[in-house]
């Protein structure tokens, strides 16, 4: 999610375990620790500049940052170090990046490179449609298939493939191709065990899930009647429970399975861009462009309420949190 907005954010993103993100700023990087939140990495304009993309590698050292006035190269920052370690360059700009502890997907304007880390030798390579968004998820768990998933050729379709292995060349195998709405993809997500998907459209009216290994889908949650443009969709680490967070700036949670239950609907803002994430099975967090920051706890028979707010911005560093 990259846009510039009067707070100085550019873009927000969360790790794969939802329990960090980071905060690309005009004037540098920041790093933050959800549970609690504190301040975890700072990095001035003097340092780095203004960074446009930033793709944590789980809880490690490794930070992928794409800097505004190098919009083509991608580089692996060693957060301990506090040194860059490895850089590669694209003929595009990077729109968008992915990652899982062994690989990044970069996505382009017409294709999606899969790397290794932290080598950032290319593994893969996936052609997508020229103007589609940057959309990317990858399977997160260590012990899951590699899987990728991304817009296909045709509008509302998307194509999933198992990047697990290089093969010669660095071209993917032939992906499998799912039709999944009639009008163009707006967001998608993967569980991290890369068993389910989670799909939406520009309609934003409905969250499609789907089964990743037989490609049919297990059921359709209803956002709202009125369109919407969905920001994020999120599952939890098990794939029990799914969120989404859109325009209309209300952050809807449902239960992934059983009776797919729509279980908490709470207000977060309306007038700005924003990413959900789970910290528990019974909280979800919202992360605005705006700085702000909020946290929801809900329950199975549907309360729901907010537990905490905070400006991030303002949130200083934590010597004493233990990583």
């Amino acid at each position: 999610m990259a846009r510039r907005r009067s707070s100085g954010i550019t873009s927000l993103g969360f790790n794969q375990d939802q329990g960090c993100f980071t905060c690309c700023l005009k004037t540098g990087l920041r790093v933050y620790n959800v549970e609690p939140l504190v301040e975890k990495a700072h990095y001035s304009k003097e340092e780095l500049g203004e960074v446009s993309l930033c793709e944590m590698v789980f809880r490690t050292n490794w930070l992928l940052v794409v800097k505004a006035r190098r919009p083509c190269s991608l580089m692996l920052l060693d957060d301990q170090q506090r040194a860059f370690r490895a850089e590669v360059q694209f003929k595009s700009p990077i729109r968008a990046l992915r990652a899982r502890k062994d690989k990044v997907a970069v996505v382009l304007s017409s294709s999606i490179q899969v790397l290794s880390l932290p080598s950032l030798s290319r593994v893969a390579l996936v052609r997508t449609r020229l103007g589609a968004r940057p959309l990317c998820a990858l399977a997160s768990e260590p012990s899951a298939p590699h899987l990728l998933a991304a817009p296909a050729h045709r509008k509302g379709s998307l194509q999933l493939l198992d990047v697990t292995r290089a093969v010669k060349g660095a071209h993917s195998s032939s992906p499998a191709v799912m039709g999944c709405h009639q009008t163009e993809l707006v967001c998608l997500s993967l569980s991290a065990n890369g068993a389910r998907l989670a799909t939406a459209s520009e309609r934003g009216t409905i969250i499609r899930v789907w089964d990743t290994a037989t490609k049919h889908m297990l059921h359709e949650l209803r956002r709202g009647s009125d369109y919407a443009d969905v920001y994020c969709i999120k599952f939890n680490g098990s794939g029990s429970l799914v969120c989404c967070v859109s325009d209309k700036g209300t952050l809807h949670v449902w239960a992934a399975r059983g009776s797919w239950a729509h279980l908490a609907a709470a207000h977060a803002h309306p007038d700005t861009r924003a990413l959900c994430a789970f910290t528990d099975d019974n909280t979800a967090v919202v992360i605005c462009e705006d700085g702000t920051f909020h946290k929801f706890t809900f329950a199975a028979e549907g309360n729901c309420h907010r537990s905490d707010f905070e400006y991030f911005l303002q949130v200083g560093d934590d010597d004493e949190f233990l990583q």
